[in-house]
């Protein structure tokens, strides 16, 4: 077993990027579509309360997982320790949706993944976006409780120059070739989808998770994958590596060191998913995901090395934003650090999410 190095720099950033999520949640809750701010006393008390009936809503969805209908769409909430009995860890709940009965199917899965120390439960929006599209959804449980931008900034990691994609790797496809992270290849990203395809193929035969397998592997070809913050860069990785249809990036790809003020080498290795495949969305005053200071760190490293071709575009242009695959948004504006981060999974942004993830 490896030895996974903890510091107490690592315990605050983990403890204030939870926090974030949580200021972002008041957003959802109080459907404020664009995150505006609320200057009454009594407009507040509703917030908060909205914010901790939502909070205790996913808490329990996660404890207590139970399946059925969220208005026209199906949803399964599937712990992956039922996929597979070598799965013991990170066990909140995959949420699973078949398309939307009387759309027509794309026959196309779509993967998504929430970012640090998140769960499938808190991006559900986006994934029921896609099953009204007609896509197979899968929001992926994973193990996501490390910032990669954390561990790699610190410790003895600080001068390993393969600290970033060895990180990613073995999240990603569980090779053994990361010291400051532990996973295998039954609980990694693609050995859990593997899983729970099968798991889906076997109790659902009729809704054609199928399709997505050949023997006992993913069909890559048929899969877009897709994620948040640290899940971004998991989903940017994956088309390294993977030939799959389609890349979306929110909020990410924040990989950068402090030690040597660049970016990771991964970023510039052969794609395997096809050229133009990749597309994002960001906040432009996002300063989470700009973990450099600046501002168009992550937006460079798209046009640069990602080859997201196009100009910068805000998405107030509307749709097709100038067929530009580089996208910001200024909603959310006049929030605090976290709500900007998370901006882009806030309800409201479903025409911009077809473009990205769903044509």
């Amino acid at each position: 077993m490896k030895f996974i190095p903890v510091s107490f720099h690592s315990f605050f950033q983990i403890f204030f990027l939870r926090f974030f999520h949580f200021l972002f949640f008041v957003c959802l809750v109080s459907n404020l579509l664009f995150c505006k701010k609320e200057k009454e006393s009594n407009d507040d008390l509703v917030v908060l309360l909205g914010l901790n009936l939502y909070l205790r809503s996913c808490a329990g969805q996660n404890a207590n997982p139970s399946s059925g209908m969220v208005g026209s769409l199906q949803r399964y909430q599937i712990p992956p320790s039922l996929t597979s009995s070598s799965i013991n860890t990170d066990n909140n709940p995959h949420h699973v949706y078949p398309p939307q009965q009387g759309v027509t199917k794309k026959n196309i899965l779509s993967v998504f993944y929430p970012g640090t120390g998140s769960s499938p439960c808190e991006v559900g929006a986006i994934l029921q976006q896609g099953a009204t599209k007609g896509y197979h959804v899968i929001g992926l449980s994973y193990p996501n409780a490390e910032a990669v931008n954390t561990v790699c900034n610190q410790g003895a990691a600080r001068n390993d120059t393969s600290c970033f994609e060895n990180m990613r790797n073995e999240v990603v496809t569980g090779s053994q070739v990361s010291p400051y992270v532990s996973v295998d290849t039954n609980n990694s990203i693609e050995g859990r989808l593997l899983s729970l395809l099968q798991y889906l193929k076997s109790t659902y035969p009729s809704e054609g998770w199928d399709t997505f397998l050949t023997g006992g592997t993913i069909n890559w070809a048929n899969v877009y994958v897709g994620g948040h913050s640290q899940g971004s860069g998991h989903a940017a990785y994956q088309g390294k590596i993977r030939a799959v249809g389609r890349v979306s990036i929110y909020s990410g790809v924040s990989d950068y060191s402090l030690q040597t003020a660049s970016i990771p080498s991964w970023f510039s290795n052969a794609q395997a998913a096809p050229v133009g495949s990749y597309y994002g969305l960001i906040h432009e005053n996002d300063t989470v995901a700009n973990f450099s200071g600046n501002a168009n760190q992550v937006t460079d490293v798209w046009l640069n090395q990602l080859g997201m071709t196009g100009t910068l575009t805000n998405t107030n242009v509307g749709f097709p934003y100038g067929n530009s695959k580089r996208l910001v948004t200024n909603a959310c504006n006049g929030m605090g650090t976290a709500a900007l981060h998370s901006c882009p999974m806030v309800n409201g942004f479903q025409t911009i999410w077809n473009y990205i993830s769903y044509p």
